[in-house]
């Protein structure tokens, strides 16, 4: 008879490293051909970043707009950039660019089991379970868009140049070193803050739990205490605060667009945050049943297990690491601690601030994608190398991650089912968004705008022989969407010819045809299944006011029915608030600003007996977190009122403010803004 260690040699030998082979095949048939079907514009952004880097020939292009400080330098974009010189810059480089992401996250799974101290089927079955992809939300943050992949692959390899260095010696330790300071730098140039919830802190606490023990062990042995670790962290903080300060110097040399304030949460709000984590992290793990699914059908009595694997999971990843922290093996301690602190932090901030919209629970809960990834890594060594543990966790824990680890053809090549009824022209499926693009390429227009979720994904479609600009709809007419997009984009001179608008329903209603075809002229429109096609004989960055970052034409923003407000009712060509009522008359219009010095002038008129403080007007930028200028208003009748303010770089969602304190009767008549000179 054939012994289990026997029985253990051949699986390992011959079937895992076979369903590793189909786990990958059907990743990569994922990646290049039935991602097509999920393909988005927060996908496409890689590909277009890469474009303007490209055209502009600055890794740092000026004229983009960052999101919330965070700096892409060595990311999904890297990949791409070398390409472009050979093929055009369409849907075949953005699955390059996945291969190499993916290589890269399969590499540091690798490099971690080792430093867990795992046996090769130990590690094998890591493997298996995240290229599996789990789930199509987990695959799409690992392997699609390929964020948190990248994030995962950041920490594998900071985690294995810190142990490396660690032991090395001699002319290894100056390649370790330069490798620890090389991913400390990149990891806090990118984003300072990103970099110590994921990377800084979580290392700090591992590396100094390794220095506490090495120096107990010193004492007990009579030596004196080890100098390495303090060596290693004083590089790991020098690096820290140089790459914060490039990130800091960087950022004063590009367009950053800042997103909502983080804020902490009420006591309910933390509750309803911690119960919807638990449902997105279940999500991730394809765990709960798809709603209306026969129970008795072959995909319903499927998903029993993927339920029970889930939940079992929510009780065994803690508890996986916990088992971890409690050994002696130095560099499984390491791991374990890093991955601690990892969920922890970035547990903690999910639930108790509003940094995660639990809207959609599956998709806010990515932030602990990275986290989630090594603890499964280290449930997948217990499992199978630590033989003491009782045979029913074992058991529960094997099963678990074999669920998972065949995952692939359910997240991979489910996703086929959708094609049988889509035509197909070789390798590309032919979906809606190809259906569309084909039809602005049989209408002969190459340069438009549309909504974010439409724009980005068809132009990557088009091997950007389309290119279009996301827009939004503010007043009845559209202004451009400046994040992660680049200014260049909504200059007049970007395009010369006829441009249009691809719209949905709701953009077509919301759009004011008639203020609109003032400013640019009637449109000719085209229907197309669900979207509507506005044509337009010139460019409307040549005409829409708010597109123009330099002003070189004075704007003006009247208060009228399309002017937000709070407070007031419209008299006329004026909106009115009546003492007693108090709150914005108008804000808006969100638009950006290049350097300059401007005024703004404020057409108001006060009213009130023996009152003397109104309100007042401002200017501010960033969602209203600096204000640029203001002025109280403390004089009845009618008045112009002059804010001026200097900006030495670009402003973003640029806001002319009338407040009412509702002490006395307040009209607003609308404000000017013009251009006084170059900074």
């Amino acid at each position: 008879m054939l012994n289990r260690s026997h029985v253990l040699a051949v699986l390992t030998k011959r079937r895992l490293p076979l369903l590793l082979c189909v786990n990958l095949l059907l990743l990569m048939l994922y990646l290049s051909i039935t991602y097509q079907l999920t393909f988005h514009s927060d996908s496409a952004i890689k590909n277009l970043l890469a474009q303007e880097i490209a055209e502009t020939g600055q890794y740092f292009p000026r004229d983009w707009n960052y999101a919330n400080g965070d700096l892409w330098i060595v990311y999904t974009q890297t990949w791409i950039i070398p390409l472009l010189h050979f093929f055009p810059n369409g849907f075949a480089l953005h699955v390059v660019s996945d291969l190499v992401t993916a290589a890269l996250t399969l590499s540091a799974v690798w490099l971690v089991g080792g430093l867990l101290g795992q046996s090769r089927t130990a590690r094998l079955l890591a493997l298996l379970v995240i290229s599996s992809g789990m789930s199509e939300f987990m695959a799409e943050h690992i392997f699609g868009q390929g964020a948190y992949g990248s994030m995962f692959y950041q920490a594998g390899f900071l985690l294995y140049a810190y142990w490396a260095l660690y032991q090395a010696e001699g002319r290894a330790r100056w390649l370790w070193g330069s490798a620890v300071a090389l991913l400390v730098l990149l990891a806090f140039w990118s984003n300072p803050q990103r970099g110590l919830i994921f990377y800084g802190l979580p290392l700090t606490l591992a590396a100094l739990t390794l220095h506490w023990l090495d120096r107990r062990t010193a004492i007990e042995n009579g030596q004196p205490p080890p100098r390495r670790h303090p060596r290693q962290l004083a590089l790991c903080l020098l690096c820290l605060l140089a790459g914060a300060g490039l990130h800091t110097w960087t950022l004063h040399h590009v367009n950053n667009y800042p997103g909502e304030p983080l804020l902490w949460l009420s006591p309910g709000q933390i509750g309803s945050n911690l119960l919807d984590t638990v449902r997105g992290v279940v999500a991730l793990f394809d765990g709960w049943p798809r709603a209306n699914t026969p129970v008795l059908s072959l995909a319903g009595l499927y998903q029993a297990p993927r339920l029970v694997a889930a939940l079992a999971l929510l009780l065994l990843l803690p508890w996986a690491v916990f088992k971890a922290l409690r050994t002696r093996q130095r560099s499984r301690l390491y791991v374990a601690v890093f991955t601690a602190t990892s969920i922890v932090l970035n547990a903690f901030i999910a639930a108790t601030t509003s940094l995660a919209d639990m809207s959609t629970p599956e998709a806010s809960v990515r932030y602990l994608v990275p986290s989630l990834m090594l603890m499964l890594i280290i449930l997948a060594g217990i499992v199978v190398d630590r033989r003491a543990l009782s045979r029913p966790l074992r058991v529960l824990g094997a099963a678990a991650l074999l669920v998972l680890a065949t995952s692939a053809p359910t997240t991979y090549a489910g996703l086929l089912q959708r094609t049988w009824s889509l035509p197909w022209q070789g390798p590309r499926i032919i979906t809606r968004d190809m259906r569309m693009m084909r039809f602005l390429d049989s209408q002969g227009l190459r340069y438009g705008y549309a909504g974010f979720w439409n724009a980005g994904k068809i132009s990557v479609l088009s091997d950007q022989r389309i290119r279009i600009r996301p827009i939004l709809i503010e007043q009845g007419v559209p202004v451009p969407m400046r994040k992660l997009s680049s200014n260049r984009w909504y200059n007049p001179a970007a395009w010369t010819g006829p441009t249009f608008m691809v719209l949905s329903d709701d953009e077509l209603h919301a759009l004011n045809l008639e203020r609109l075809g003032a400013l640019v002229g009637a449109p000719r429109r085209l229907d197309f299944e669900e979207w509507h096609v506005l044509v337009f004989n010139r460019n409307l960055a040549a005409a829409l006011p708010d597109w123009d970052m330099a002003l070189r034409t004075p704007a003006h923003y009247p208060a009228g029915p399309d002017t937000p407000a709070v407070v007031g009712k419209l008299d006329g060509a004026a909106r009115v608030a009546e003492a007693g009522t108090a709150g914005m008359l108008q804000y808006g219009p969100y638009r950006s600003l290049g350097a300059g010095r401007y005024r703004v002038t404020y057409s108001v008129e006060t009213s009130g007996v023996g009152v003397t403080d109104f309100g007042f007007v401002d200017v501010t930028s960033n969602n209203g977190s600096h204000t640029e200028g203001t002025l109280a208003i403390t004089q009845a009748g009618a008045q112009q009122l002059t804010v001026e303010f200097s900006a030495p770089e670009t402003l973003n969602q640029v806001e002319f403010h009338a407040f009412s304190n509702g002490r006395g009767r307040f009209m607003m008549r609308g404000a000017d803004i013009v251009r006084l000179a170059q900074p």
